[in-house]
């Protein structure tokens, strides 16, 4: 019996392996996809069917990318760019949590401030930011704010969405038992909203990152969106292609990120 079950475990163990190292069909799809593209992105301008000089080829865009990274300051400009978004975006979330939470229990704050605060959301942040210049300098400021405008309404309308959507359910079997406020706040508002919350920490992320290239593009000396606004004028597209899949894959990877606590959490509620 023993040896039976000894035998039995390193054949568990070698599926186990297996089933972790073979990728699953859509990763397969989605890199045989990607691979079709960079395959027809190279031949395209040789053919003649799309104007090379202003589409470049993937081994010009990636020798590019080895220039820019050695001879281009990138790490400064890096640096300046990831500085703004940190800035807006920690203080968008400082902001936006204790606002929504407000805004999702109480109706008359609510009927105060929801009206600007959609006003503010519906108004283009380009339209804001020669104010926001003009109040701030040409500093970071201008763009650490533009950064919090674009981050902080999907924050506050999602974490005041969860709020205010609680299970009524929850509600009314928490207040049968005696339950305090604090204790419906802490033990059933607060697990109620979270995915809601980090869906609104999602989408904040992309606006933040818009907010700084768009602030960097027109009020800026340093930075991602300045070098996109240099290289773009000078119609150097595999520079430009190259700052701007890399604002992508910084979006990407943030957004991949926050996705995989919303599972996290999805998976320990259900539970």
């Amino acid at each position: 019996m023993r040896s039976a079950e000894m035998t039995a475990a390193p054949a568990e163990t070698r599926q186990i392996s297996l089933s972790v190292l073979r990728p699953s069909r859509s990763t397969v799809v989605g890199l045989v996809a990607v691979l079709l593209f960079l395959i027809l992105w190279q031949i395209a301008p040789p053919m003649g069917w799309v104007n090379g000089r202003f589409t470049s080829r993937p081994t010009e865009v990636f020798l590019a990318a080895l220039d820019i990274f050695r001879n281009d300051s990138f790490l400064y400009h890096a640096r300046i760019s990831l500085t703004e978004f940190v800035a807006g975006f920690a203080l968008a979330i400082v902001v936006s949590i204790p606002l929504g939470v407000l805004l999702g229990t109480s109706k008359t704050a609510r009927y105060l401030i929801d009206p600007p605060l959609m006003a503010l959301y519906i108004a283009p942040t380009l339209v804001l930011l020669p104010i926001l210049v003009i109040w701030l300098g040409i500093d970071m400021a201008p763009k650490i704010a533009v950064v919090f405008l674009g981050a902080v309404f999907p924050i506050v309308l999602n974490t005041m969405a969860g709020m205010s959507e609680a299970d009524s359910r929850l509600l009314r079997m928490a207040r049968s038992f005696g339950a305090s406020r604090f204790d419906i706040f802490t033990r059933v508002l607060v697990p109620g909203s979270l995915p809601a919350l980090l869906t609104g920490i999602r989408l904040a992320v992309g606006r933040a990152v818009l907010g700084v290239v768009v602030g960097e593009l027109f009020v800026s000396q340093a930075g991602i969106g300045y070098q996109l606004n240099l290289y773009g004028q000078a119609m150097r597209i595999d520079r430009l292609l190259v700052y701007a899949l890399i604002v992508s894959a910084f979006g990407y990877t943030l957004t991949i990120m926050v996705r995989s606590v919303e599972n996290k959490i999805r998976d320990w509620r259900s539970k």
